[in-house]
């Protein structure tokens, strides 16, 4: 008996130890729980950080989904309409293009001043004249192939360009564009030799402007559609 007083002792003796103002205290510490418990907490934290990942794994599958029907319509019209080709035939309609070198400087120095606002991969400019009609109206066309994200947007800072270049531009509107798609607009504007409709089409490959003495926005739309079809490829 004594032995097992001396066992016990020891551990009686521990409690006596703690001061007894904190025994109060001490007496508020929880029991350690069993092992099971401690599984059963991991467990259970492991299940709500699975919650919690799938839960952000939705999260961004929706934001992803919603991020491709935005963009999807803008991307695909941006592979159809890249790689673009520009040039200018010896002959649109009835017009004939005139190699003169005043037609060619003229032709030269609008397209320098578009390129200032616009980096272009590619260039190309001419001036159209019907035989019948002759020079009063003549047409001058100017533009370039790049990648555009914004055609309307870019369109509308180089039509801003032509306030300089021709006076300013006014009475813009928005007119079909035809199957290449895109955006055509014109306006009106006073050149040297009197009133001149200005147009200019953009898509996410190209960008031309031109310009056509002694006619009306209205009268130029159609035209422009012309000239944008027979000058204008894509793969």
């Amino acid at each position: 008996m004594a032995e097992q007083d001396e066992a016990v002792r020891p551990e009686a003796g521990a409690a006596e130890d703690i001061p007894q103002y904190a025994r109060p205290a001490v007496r508020l510490i929880p029991a350690a729980e069993p092992a099971f418990e401690d599984d059963e907490d991991e467990a259970a934290t492991q299940a709500k950080r699975r919650r919690i990942m799938l839960t952000v794994m939705a999260v961004l599958g929706a934001g992803a989904i919603a991020a491709a029907f935005t963009l999807g319509p803008t991307l695909w019209r941006i592979s159809q309409q890249t790689d673009a080709v520009l040039t200018m035939p010896d002959k649109i309609d009835t017009y004939v293009r005139d190699d003169s070198p005043a037609a060619k400087d003229t032709a030269g120095y609008l397209l320098t001043a578009l390129a200032a606002d616009i980096e272009l991969d590619t260039t190309a400019s001419a001036i159209y004249t019907d035989p019948v009609q002759g020079t009063p109206k003549s047409i001058m066309l100017f533009g370039g192939t790049t990648t555009m994200f914004s055609p309307e947007r870019d369109l509308e800072t180089v039509l801003r360009l032509m306030d300089d270049e021709t006076g300013s531009v006014t009475g813009l509107k928005d007119y079909e564009p035809g199957d290449l798609g895109g955006v055509l607009k014109c306006g009106a504007s006073d050149g040297p030799d009197g009133a001149l409709a200005v147009c200019g089409w953009a898509d996410h490959g190209s960008i031309a402007l031109a310009l056509f003495p002694g006619r009306t926005p209205a009268e130029a739309a159609p035209l422009m559609t012309t000239l944008r079809t027979a000058t204008l490829t894509r793969p």
